[in-house]
Formats: structure tokens, sequence, C-alpha cells
């Protein structure tokens, strides 16, 4: 689209909201699904997905093949456990000609047992249509209570 003030061919600002959106709508299928190969498309062959604090979800992940990895652990390592989840936005997303970022509250639910709520940042970065860096923000004292949580066996 050409800016009419400048000449300037300009990218659709929603394509990387557009874009984001159906990945998260393709992650929600494969939750349910377990057809992590559905994710494939959405992700460069160089791919980078970095998550702050430790394990079960921390760390940095180069290729494809290991985002998608530790993707597919990390839900089997912490969604799994728990009944119900919800993931929900906070606040307004930002986007720019080449990301998508948003706040979120997970909310993890076992019968008996107290909720594990706790928030953080996703932001997507985008080349060509497919996310080459993947990057979520979470609160630091998030992985010592889940390492808390899953020791104490609270649930």
């Amino acid at each position: 689209m050409a800016d009419a003030h400048s000449g300037i061919e300009r990218k659709n600002d929603m394509e990387p909201e557009k874009k984001f959106m159906e990945y998260a709508i393709a992650f929600e299928l494969t939750f349910s699904d377990d057809n992590w190969a559905r994710l494939e498309p959405y992700f460069t062959k160089d791919a980078i997905y970095t998550v702050t604090g430790g394990p079960p979800l921390g760390g940095r992940f180069e290729g494809r093949e290991k985002v998608l990895e530790h993707l597919r652990n990390s839900v089997d390592e912490l969604d799994r456990k728990f009944n119900a989840r919800r993931v929900e936005p906070v606040g307004k997303p930002k986007t720019g000609e080449d990301w998508f970022e948003m706040c979120w509250r997970a909310t993890y639910e076992r019968s008996g047992c107290p909720d594990l709520v706790f928030e953080g940042t996703e932001r997507a970065t985008f080349l060509e249509g497919r996310i080459i860096l993947l990057e979520d923000t979470i609160e630091p004292e998030v992985s010592q209570r889940i390492k808390d949580y899953q020791l104490r066996r609270l649930c």
C-alpha cells in the first residue's frame, strides 16, 4: 500500500496482528489435539524463541525444530498437569511494521488446588509472514512459583 503523502510503499500495519492471531488459533488447536506439525508453517527455519526465567519455561531455543520441541515440552510439563488453563489478553496490544506484542494473564486450575496465575508479555517478530523471533517476558518470580507449586504437590 502506498503512503498517500510520501509515495513510499508501506506494509499493512494489521498484517503482524493478523498473522499472530492465526498462529494463536493454531496453537490452541495444537494444544487440543497434539498435532505440532500444524505450527511449522508459522515459523522460519531459523526461528528463535526466548523466555525469561528458568525451567520449566525459560531459555533460548534456536531453530524451528527446537522452538516447537520447547513449546511441546512446556505444554507437557505445565499446562497438561492442570484440568483447565485460560490465557487472556491484558490491556491493548501493540503492533509495528513487522511485530506484534500483547500482555497476557495465564490461569491454571486443578480441582481442590489453588489456582496458579501469572502474567507476561509475548512479542512476535515476523519475516516474510513467518515468526523469526518469539519472545516471552514473564514475571521474574514465576519459575520459582511453578517449582514451588510442583514440589509442594499443592495439587
